[in-house]
């Protein structure tokens, strides 16, 4: 038998994911700004590695989004740590929910009935997985 996970891990898988879910929206934002500021899009930037890097230097929302980004792989090392894998990941799926609810209030990205079923399916799959998790 697996011993119980301790709740102090799950409060770290939380700040792993909200801090992944901050530097999505930061990336998402800063990127936008980056392409509104010098044209350069997709392919476009791969075109011009130097340029993409000094551009995206410049852009403090991507440089934050790049910090949240290393600040969740701080804490979900942490979590690695003390954390089956199979139980922990499924925890990443929350951030589809995030972005998605933060798309639909900030983005006015419309919702349909097979996004909410969507995000149904992915709670109750993290809380069965959790439980198996909990003492029994």
């Amino acid at each position: 038998m697996h011993a119980a996970i301790k709740p102090v891990s799950f409060v770290l898988i939380f700040f792993a994911v909200t801090l992944a879910v901050a530097g999505q929206i930061s990336l998402r934002r800063g990127m936008n700004t980056l392409t509104e500021r010098t044209g350069l899009e997709g392919t476009d930037l791969l075109k011009h590695p130097f340029t993409f890097i000094k551009e995206i230097l410049k852009t403090w929302v991507v440089v934050l989004g790049l910090i949240f980004f290393v600040s969740s792989a701080f804490f979900w090392l942490m979590v690695l740590s003390s954390v089956p894998l199979g139980v922990a990941y499924p925890f990443v799926a929350l951030t589809y929910i995030a972005v998605m609810v933060y798309d639909k209030i900030f983005e006015n990205y419309p919702i349909n009935a097979w996004n909410w079923v969507g995000v149904a399916l992915i709670v109750a799959g993290v809380v069965m997985i959790s439980l198996r998790a909990t003492p029994e």
